[in-house]
């Protein structure tokens, strides 16, 4: 086909494109628009959520830290719960209470009938000696506590005597009463060789005296005649070879002295009531005492009425 001129020819493409004059302005027109819509839209999102975040931030963060928080919490590994717990009366740095003991009957009958508790008992080794005082005997029970914490008999009950006038709490110098108490064993001597006790034990040599004089310095001591002098009364030990081949000294009136109180109360070889107020074993059942007395287990003796 030809044309009058190239603008004739322009415009014929131009219809042959877009129909007519006013289609493209129109379809340009329309997309701007749109672009315009579009531009001004996401303005107000983000100028709204500028307003929002900082009118409300604080809010928000503090309510998504409280369900993170929740969230977490929630879903914690089990771990957690199944971690050991302790109570208000099983601390982690307090030992777990242990169960009592469960004693020997006979045992608490004994430390019942003497008055005593089994929390007055701080040793190992108990002598109960219930004493009679009509007929100046006394019956000796000695028990032994063992690797459970359970006190037994370490032997059969022993037939011993007390002192000549009786046994009473009061006991004053030169009387031949037995002194009713708790008494420690302090330590061992006599005429004879150490039989074998675990005891200190001393053999005498002969100059070996126990102060009976109450207005001694050294009353209610062991002296030797080496050492002073000031005492009017004394027991010459060595001479008591049939009560003293073996004593056990109580630990009575001892520290401190008190010199309105009596002296010299010992366990020994006595078959009768005995002169001084001590109490008398036959000579086998002293000898059975001495090898199961144990210092390291403290020996006490509860001398009761």
């Amino acid at each position: 086909m030809a044309y009058k001129n190239d603008r004739t020819k322009n415009r014929r493409r131009y219809k042959s494109r877009y129909r007519s004059a006013h289609s493209y302005k129109q379809k340009r027109s329309s997309s701007q628009t749109k672009a315009a819509v579009l531009v001004s839209v996401l303005t107000f999102v983000v100028i709204a959520s500028l307003v929002v975040v900082f009118t409300f931030g604080d809010s928000i963060y503090n309510s998504l830290d409280a369900a993170l928080s929740k969230a977490t919490a929630t879903d914690a590994p089990t771990v957690v719960t199944e971690a050991p717990t302790t109570s208000a009366t099983q601390a982690p740095t307090e030992a777990p209470t242990q169960p009592p003991v469960k004693q020997n009957d006979d045992f608490m009958q004994l430390l019942s009938d003497s008055g005593m508790d089994l929390e007055d008992v701080k040793v190992r080794q108990m002598i109960f000696a219930h004493v009679d005082n009509e007929t100046l005997t006394c019956k000796i029970y000695c028990y032994q506590q063992d690797e459970t914490g359970v006190f037994v008999p370490a032997f059969d009950p022993l037939n011993g005597y007390i002192g000549e006038e009786g046994a009473d709490t009061m006991v004053t110098p030169y009387e031949a009463k037995t002194p009713t108490g708790l008494f420690r064993l302090e330590y061992a001597f006599g005429t004879e060789y150490n039989p074998g006790t675990a005891m200190d034990y001393t053999q005498f040599s002969g100059d070996e005296y126990w102060i009976t004089d109450p207005n001694s310095a050294y009353y209610n001591r062991w002296m030797d005649t080496t050492d002073s002098q000031d005492w009017e009364s004394a027991q010459w030990l060595y001479e008591f070879t049939k009560s003293y081949p073996y004593a056990i000294v109580l630990n009575y009136n001892r520290d401190p002295v008190d010199h309105s109180q009596g002296c010299a109360k010992f366990i020994h070889v006595s078959y009768t009531p005995t002169r001084w107020g001590g109490i008398g074993l036959s000579h086998d059942d002293i000898i059975k005492l001495l090898g199961w007395l144990n210092p390291s287990d403290g020996p006490f003796i509860r001398i009761y009425k």
